[in-house]
């Protein structure tokens, strides 16, 4: 996974900018792939005028985080990973080509922020080299391994205890409040929290259709920088809440359709 995403990553970032009327798609295909730069990127080129509004939520929208590796290395659920794939990358494409058309959203001329990709410790940096590749996937499956297993053992006792993969409650299975709900809880930009919600949705805890949703509105680091490199902080708070409207949302229609 990890030299996917140094491949990826790097090889294809031009595409992004280039994208015109074939950004949402292009930004939800690469925002698919479970790489941590791919969100980052696009609040920079969202804010230099290379790419549309519709674009960025594309982006934010297919972004997973963590989600994706744990659905696939979990034998139980081996079979959502497909279904999981398509929903998110046609709800990515969708609302991105909607919002758009909506709200008239084009690229602008491109304007020099001065904003940079920032390389943190969770990415790859520039140059190949397979020692740094090897060190990150370590660093990455033991800090993942640490997420299920603490989430685990919340989840297990919650679940053991109060019975709440049985609940009938406001914000069990079989409400419609529940994707509202964890959508919110899927705007917290960590890792772990998408980890917390596909291992609840393997528990049974929560629905697809809220896991849907939640990991729809997780869009990894990308909300840290939306806020921190926007000049306009309303703007920020205004896409953020754009985001989390079209996650909710989506997760309640599917939780009528399925």
């Amino acid at each position: 996974m990890s030299l996917s995403e140094h491949r990826i990553g790097k090889k294809y970032d031009y595409k992004i900018k280039s994208a015109g009327k074939f950004g949402p798609i292009i930004g939800a295909a690469l925002g698919i792939v479970p790489q941590c730069g791919f969100s980052i990127l696009g609040v920079m080129f969202y804010f230099q005028g290379y790419i549309t509004l519709g674009t960025l939520l594309a982006i934010f929208l297919a972004t997973s985080d963590e989600a994706l590796p744990v659905l696939i290395s979990n034998t139980e659920a081996i079979n959502n990973v497909l279904p999981f794939i398509l929903i998110k990358f046609s709800i990515a494409v969708v609302w991105g080509y909607l919002v758009d058309f909506v709200l008239k959203s084009k690229v602008n001329e491109v304007q020099d922020t001065g904003a940079e990709l920032a390389i943190t410790d969770e990415c790859l940096t520039d140059h190949f080299n397979f020692k740094e590749v090897l060190y990150h996937s370590i660093k990455k499956s033991l800090k993942i391994f640490l997420y299920m297993f603490l989430i685990n053992l919340a989840l297990g006792y919650l679940v053991e205890t109060f019975e709440i993969n049985k609940s009938v409650g406001i914000l069990g299975k079989t409400s419609f409040i529940q994707p509202v709900f964890v959508s919110l809880v899927g705007l917290i930009p960590n890792c772990a929290i998408s980890v917390g919600i596909i291992q609840s949705f393997v528990l049974g805890v929560i629905s697809f259709s809220s896991a849907i949703a939640g990991l729809s509105a997780n869009a990894g680091l990308g909300l840290i920088y939306l806020v921190k490199e926007s000049k306009n902080k309303i703007e920020a708070v205004k896409i953020i809440g754009l985001l989390y409207v079209i996650s909710a949302l989506t997760g309640v229609v599917l939780h009528f359709i399925i």
